[in-house]
Order: structure tokens, then sequence, then C-alpha cells
């Protein structure tokens, strides 16, 4: 009996090195998914939720569109309109994109606004900002919402995601726009900021042609981050865009009028 003790002990001392063994193991492989797990949440950013999921609200759109106009801008010398979209931004001011307006401005073309109910408003340039795509025109109807700006630099930073939306007139056709038939886009999102050209870069958002000059929202909280410019051909870059800074938008106003948007 005595003889068989030391070989107890090493089989109890073998096990024991071998649990050991697997304790160790174990929580290094628990250390490394916890490290990936976290990494790559960082990294991604948090997972979809029912709030990701959520359908726009329609008494949103509605409440929106109060403030969104269709423009519509006779051109010098031709019978076809230069159409496109603005929104209010202040009371009695309307922003929308340079490019809208055409060769209006070389013959003093009319510019009609025609809000969500129909209702159309003769309306004229206050100040136009050619190298960043932007334009003021002045709205005679003052009862008209502006829309919530968003604050554009919290989202200029490297890294920074929105989920995107725009409300327009894009492909109307010729002739006044029938009340609320401002379209809601699809969502997109941000890509990035490009600080020397003022403009968001966007991904996914579908712009086509009456959105320019319409007011791209972060669909979280419906405030503007910036004013529709222009997209890459499809076969260039499928759904990439490219956004006016309201931010920019802003120190143009400011500018121009001598008035601040907020």
């Amino acid at each position: 009996m005595t003889r068989n003790v030391p070989a107890r002990a090493a089989i109890v001392l073998f096990l024991l090195f071998f649990l050991g063994l697997a304790v160790t193991l174990f929580a290094f492989i628990d250390l490394r998914w916890t490290h990936w797990v976290f990494t790559t949440a960082s990294v991604l950013g948090p997972g979809p939720s029912k709030h990701d999921a959520a359908p726009v609200d329609p008494n949103d759109v509605q409440r929106l569109r109060k403030s969104i106009l269709n423009v519509r801008v006779d051109q010098c010398g031709s019978v076809n309109e230069a159409v496109g979209t603005g929104f209010v931004v202040k009371a009695g001011y309307v922003a929308t994109a340079a490019h809208v307006l055409g060769n209006s401005r070389s013959c003093n073309g009319a510019i009609r606004l025609i809000d969500s109910g129909g209702l159309e408003h003769n309306a004229t340039i206050v100040d136009v900002n050619d190298a960043d795509d932007l334009a003021i025109l002045r709205l005679p109807d003052m009862s008209l919402p502006a829309l919530l700006l968003a604050d554009a630099a919290l989202y200029e930073s490297p890294g920074a995601m929105a989920r995107l939306v725009t409300i327009g007139y894009p492909l109307e056709s010729e002739g006044a726009s029938a009340p609320d038939s401002a379209a809601i886009s699809g969502e997109g999102s941000l890509s990035r900021y490009d600080h020397d050209r003022n403009v968001f870069v966007t991904s996914g958002l579908n712009l086509n042609p009456g959105n320019s000059g319409g007011p791209i929202f972060v669909r979280d909280n419906w405030t503007v981050l910036g004013i529709a410019r222009s997209k890459l051909p499809n076969a260039v870059g499928d759904g990439i865009g490219f956004v006016a800074s309201i931010r920019a938008f802003e120190n143009f106003f400011r500018h121009a009028t001598g008035e601040e948007l907020r």
C-alpha cells in the first residue's frame, strides 16, 4: 500500500497540471474574444435596433413639407423652366442651390415658388454664391415655417456617422406641382466631410434632377445638415452625392443679409 502512494500523488499532480492548463487556456480565449467583440463594436458602431429600423412617420413628412418649396425659374430664350427645390431657413428667406437658377440672372427671369398647398409665390434673388453653389431667395409670404438646422460641426470630424434623407421635387413635370407632392428619398449615409469644398460626401442617398437645392436631413432628429448639390454619374460611383454644408450657408447668409439664422 505504501509503495502506491507516490504513484497516486503523481497522478493527482498530473491531473492538477492539466486542469490548470485548461483554465489558463480558457481565460486566454475568453480575453481574446472579449477584446475582439469590443474592438469590432468600436469600429462598426452599434448594431441595428428597433429604432434604426423604424419607418418614417408620415406626420413628420407632412410637417416638414410645409417648409419645402418647388422652385421654377424662367430661362432666357427658352420656353422651359429650370426646376429644383428650396426650403425656408428663416421667415421670408429660402435656401436653394445656385445652379437651379440656370441662366435667369442674365434676363431677370421670373422665379416661382410653389408650396405644399399648391400656392404660388413670386420670389426674388437676395444673393448667389456660385463657388459654393448656394443661393438665397426672398419669399414674400412670412408665414411659412423655417426648418431646424443641424450643428454641422458635429458631423465634420472623420468617422462621423449619420443617416440621411431628403425631401424635394425630383423629376417634376412642367406645370404647377400638385399639393403635397414633395417626395421623400430613400435613406443614405454620411461618408465624410470635404473641408476644401465645404461639402459632405454621401453614399446611397437617392438624389435626382429636381432634388437640387433641397434640404438634406439627419434622419434621427430631422435637422438640416446641408443642401443638395449634385451626385456622381452612376457609371462613376453609384449613389455618391455632394451636399453643401449648412454651416457654409449660414456664413453666406450672414455676409449677404447681415442677419443670423439662429
